[in-house]
């Protein structure tokens, strides 16, 4: 059974004649009748009732025909829709993103997104970092962005510019009028980070040992908005990427020196068939200029 034949079966019907159903086609009416004819053979069964001028349905044709009209418009509703999807008139981006999603970079490239793709729906999903990672291998995410090291040759990347990590403290805390700051400094503070399960404080755990020092963890949480409630509260201090504490006049940044860095990376699962809308973030990111293989 092929699209075509049922396509001259609703005609036949509409227009009541194998002739008038064949110009409206522009083809030839044996090519209609034996199209028919063909399905008719495949079915077992009459389609048409032939003995008068008029050509109608037999009982079993109106039942095929219901259900013909339905498979038509399916098809005319799925070729419609990929149609949107190619065209970005339609679709749904899923983006992985950690506790940090609301850095500076990852706002303005969500911003631009929408706005050159507004019909497209973006749904984040927002875990630490193994989990957005193993989502990608299984295929639930599109994209994700994490603060992770590129070495998984299973996921590919493009990274976004570093962004300076800044020590934060409430304005009544003794370090808040310092110019720049030492992480061994803060061994005596009482530090509240994300936690163990994110490869962002690992990563600064790692950065106290190089120091020979290691901080005193008061509180940790999954909420960078928690951490700077927290921090405003007097309660202890911590390290954050600039741009999340920078616009909060309830908290003070203080320069590392030497200085620390975080670079996000957007990541894909490599050789895996990325949707338009997944292909559109990446091209317009790389047209951003902000990234490099």
């Amino acid at each position: 059974m092929e699209i075509r034949q049922l396509e001259y079966f609703l005609m036949v019907r509409e227009a009541g004649s194998f002739t008038r159903a064949a110009e409206r086609l522009y083809v030839s009416q044996p090519a209609v009748t034996n199209a028919v004819r063909s399905l008719e053979e495949e079915l077992g069964i009459q389609l048409f009732d032939r003995s008068q001028k008029l050509v109608t349905l037999t009982a079993e044709g109106r039942i095929f025909a219901s259900h013909v009209e339905k498979i038509m418009h399916g098809i005319t509703t799925t070729v419609e829709e990929i149609h949107a999807l190619k065209n970005l008139t339609s679709g749904v981006l899923t983006l992985g993103l950690t506790p940090l999603g609301a850095m500076r970079a990852i706002v303005h490239q969500l911003r631009e997104y929408h706005l050159a793709f507004p019909d497209i729906q973006i749904a984040l999903r927002e875990e630490d970092t193994s989990r957005l990672q193993q989502a990608l291998l299984e295929d639930k995410l599109d994209l994700a962005i994490l603060p992770a090291p590129k070495d998984n040759p299973a996921l590919s990347s493009l990274s976004f510019t570093p962004e300076e990590l800044v020590i934060c403290c409430s304005r009544s805390h003794p370090l808040h009028r310092r110019n720049t700051l030492e992480l061994k400094e803060l061994s005596a503070e009482q530090l509240i980070l994300l936690k163990k399960d994110c490869l962002y404080r690992q990563e600064l755990i790692d950065a106290f040992e190089e120091t020979g020092s290691l901080p005193r963890i008061a509180f940790e949480s999954q909420s960078v908005q928690t951490i700077k409630g927290l921090v405003a509260a007097g309660c202890g201090v911590s390290i954050l990427p600039e741009s999340l504490v920078e616009d909060d006049t309830a908290l003070a940044s203080i320069p590392l020196e030497p200085p620390l860095r975080l670079t996000n990376r957007i990541f894909w699962k490599t050789n895996h068939h990325l949707s338009h809308a997944a292909e559109a973030f990446l091209n317009l990111f790389k047209k951003g200029g902000s990234s490099h293989e």
